[in-house]
């Protein structure tokens, strides 16, 4: 059973325990591990859930009031949600995820175990100590190529997923290139992802050590712009040749 159904004040890690509740998005498990949401992750609300967010990892109120009262709608009961039913397949969760195998046929919900097979895969795309947008699109389109095509709401939000990442764990490129040892090149000054934040973040489910928090806040001018850069950068991969 849980150890607690309330926050945790001083938001150590402490990962979950058999009997609390949690989902196929390592954002919200990461907020219940660090005591942001109840750690059992169960009968969270939307006002919880934004304030989390938003204290977090840094959305615009209007990008939080989207996600978390359109979570509970779609997934919850009575204004209430536990973290796992955000797992019923094809709600909200879909195929294709980074780093969680698809749901098995004819199963209602999708699994919430991090596939440590993935996560290795994603990692590996670079081989620098960072993964760029057109590193994280690669793994994206590489991963969605194994799995059952998706629908053009899904493929949006899973490109919205991918540029979050990119938005909140985003390092500027030339600190990324000097922790490469590579600070000699002339290097853009985009956002980059450290690949230790990911291993942490997505691997461990745990808010990544050095990680001092978004560097700015994203709202939907922020996403829409993401999207369309990692659309672009999708094409891009899908019409280079076979290796």
């Amino acid at each position: 059973m849980s150890t607690t159904s309330q926050p945790l004040d001083d938001h150590t890690y402490c990962p979950a325990t058999p009997g609390d509740s949690r989902s196929p998005c390592p954002a919200l498990n990461a907020l219940a591990n660090h005591g942001y949401l109840p750690h059992d992750g169960r009968n969270l609300t939307a006002p919880q859930l934004v304030h989390a967010i938003r204290e977090v990892y840094g959305l615009s109120l209007p990008f939080a009031c989207i996600l978390a009262y359109g979570g509970v709608a779609r997934c919850g009961t009575k204004g209430k949600l536990n973290l796992h039913d955000l797992a019923a397949h094809n709600v909200v969760e879909h195929d294709g995820s980074l780093v969680h195998a698809d749901a098995g046929k004819g199963e209602k919900y999708a699994p919430t175990n991090v596939d440590p097979v993935l996560l290795r895969q994603l990692l590996d795309t670079s081989s620098e100590d960072y993964l760029t947008l057109e590193d994280l699109t690669q793994a994206q389109v590489n991963r969605q190529a194994s799995s059952p095509p998706l629908h053009t709401l899904q493929s949006v939000v899973s490109k919205g997923e991918l540029d979050l990442i990119l938005e909140v764990f985003g390092i500027p490129a030339s600190v990324g290139a000097s922790q490469s040892l590579i600070s000699n090149e002339q290097v853009e000054d985009k956002l980059v992802v450290p690949k230790s934040f990911l291993e942490q973040w997505l691997g461990e489910e745990r808010l990544p050590g050095g990680w001092h928090g978004p560097s700015h806040q994203t709202g939907l001018k922020e996403l829409i712009a993401g999207v369309r850069s990692i659309s672009k950068a999708e094409r891009q991969e899908r019409a280079q040749p076979a290796l």
